[in-house]
Order: structure tokens, then sequence, then C-alpha cells
């Protein structure tokens, strides 16, 4: 301590000014950077804002000047606001970026597609709306879900949430795509294709509550669903049947016709390849 009390002396400082000098610098680099840093933000942000402008300003006078009224002005508004939701909103939040993205970027796909369905006509836009919201939720909505921490009861169920959409959404299609696109539409003809849905809709649910229900061990539940999905096989031609064939197809095997009966030999095959699965997961528990 006493090169120390030397070098306070002869600087003019206490002894705590000179232990202390190395933290002040580090803490006033640490400033100065993030001032720089809060500039070049600004700058960036006013940059992105003049840009708009610069696209906005011209698009609203020629749509003025060409057509004496607003019409497809409001589509670049729309295309503008899906470039923001990348570019700018990341920058204005500072939690749950990623989230905030993607519902800006939804908000902004949806509100183009009403302005195009009002600007150029049509009867596309409630498929449309379906198929994108089936799309990007089916993807991205169980990454947000799995990002919220909260107590709420509903939010233990996360995957019950996201296959339900999907669900819901995924009829919502079937119906309005033959609402609008199949000539001579009639209740039956929905019903069919709905019940055809339903059919594969079940063997999604069978496999959802095996893996996120059922309290096994991993491989019985692998061992569940393949043997779920071969009963499935085994069954589909006779499900199918029954809304669009005036004669039911009734199961059967026949491992010399598979022309006919391949649907039912594979599914049997694997519903046995399940069964020996299970008998297996069984036995190992067993022992242990």
């Amino acid at each position: 301590m006493t090169l120390v009390t030397s070098l306070c002396e002869i600087l003019h400082v206490s002894e705590h000014e000179l232990l202390t000098a190395s933290d002040d610098m580090h803490q006033r680099e640490i400033e100065e950077q993030s001032r720089g840093y809060l500039r070049i933000l600004k700058g960036y942000t006013w940059i992105t804002y003049i840009c708009y402008l610069a696209v906005l300003i011209p698009c609203f006078i020629g749509n003025l000047v060409t057509e004496h009224r607003l019409s497809w002005f409001f589509i670049v508004v729309g295309g503008l606001a899906m470039i923001f939701s990348f570019i700018n909103v990341p920058v204005m939040t500072k939690t749950r970026r990623a989230e905030k993205c993607f519902w800006c970027f939804y908000g902004s796909l949806i509100y183009m597609l009403c302005v195009c369905r009002i600007v150029l006509g049509g009867d596309w836009l409630i498929m449309s709306l379906l198929g994108i919201s089936f799309g990007l939720l089916s993807v991205f909505l169980p990454i947000i879900l799995c990002s919220w921490k909260s107590n709420w009861p509903i939010l233990h169920h996360k995957g019950l949430i996201c296959l339900g959409i999907d669900t819901v959404l995924a009829y919502l299609m079937v119906f309005f795509g033959c609402l609008f696109y199949v000539k001579g539409v009639t209740g039956a003809i929905i019903a069919q294709n709905l019940w055809v849905l339903t059919i594969f809709v079940i063997l999604a649910w069978l496999i959802f509550v095996v893996f996120r229900y059922i309290r096994c061990s991993r491989l019985m539940k692998t061992s569940i669903t393949v043997a779920l999905c071969g009963v499935w096989m085994f069954l589909a031609d006779t499900m199918v049947s029954i809304a669009y064939s005036s004669r039911i197809v009734r199961p059967g095997v026949n491992f010399h016709n598979w022309m006919d009966f391949g649907g039912q030999n594979i599914g049997l095959v694997i519903l046995i390849v399940g069964a020996v699965m299970i008998a297996a997961s069984m036995i190992r528990d067993m022992r242990k």
C-alpha cells in the first residue's frame, strides 16, 4: 500500500479514486458505446421512414392521377407494412421480438389480402385467409406458445390448443373449398369431403393423445402409435366407402391380390409389427 499511497500523492487523488479509475473508464466506454448504438439506431429508423415516404408519396399521387381515387395505393401500404414488420418491429421492441414480428407480419398479410379483394374482386378471399392461417399457425403457433411462461391452466395444454386450431381451420377449408369451387355442390358432397377429412383427423388426434396424455415409456407410445396406424390403414377403405360408395367395402386380407387389398394387407402387417413392439415394450418394462 506504500506504493499506492505514493502514487496517490503524486497524482493528487485518493486511494479509492485510483483503485476505481479503471472501472470508471470502463463504464464511460460502455456509456459511449451505448450512445453510439442509439445514434445508429435512430438514424436507421429515420432512414427507413424516409424510404417508406419515398414510396408512399409517389404512389399516392400516381393513384390519384391515374384513377382519380385511391385503390392500389392501399395494396402498397400493405406491402410496406409487411416490410415494416421485419426491419422495424425488431428494432422498436425489446421483448418477444420474434413473436411480435410474426403477429405484425400476419396482420399486415391479412390486411393486404382484404384490400386486394376489395380492389380486384373475386371469391378467393376466404380460402386465402384460411390457407395462410393454416400454414402459418400450424408452424409458428407451437413455437410461440412454447415461449409463453404463465400459470394459466389452459397453457398446460398447448398441444391441444394448436391441434384444435389446425383441425378447425382444416374443416373450414374443406367446407368453403367445396362451397366455392365445386360445381353443382350439394350438401351430400360437402358431407362426403368432411367425412374423409374426419378419417384423417381421427388418426392425427389418436397419435396426439397417445404421445401427450398416455403415461408410459417412449417405446410403448411408439408401439401403440404403430399399431393404431395399422388399424387405421386396415379400415381406411371401409371408412371411405361409407361416404363415396353405395356398397360398403368390407375389410379383408388377400396377400395374393395386392391391387384390391393393398391397403388392408399393409395395414395388417403394420398392425402385427405394432403388436410385437407393444409386447416387447411390456417385457422391457417388466424387467426394469
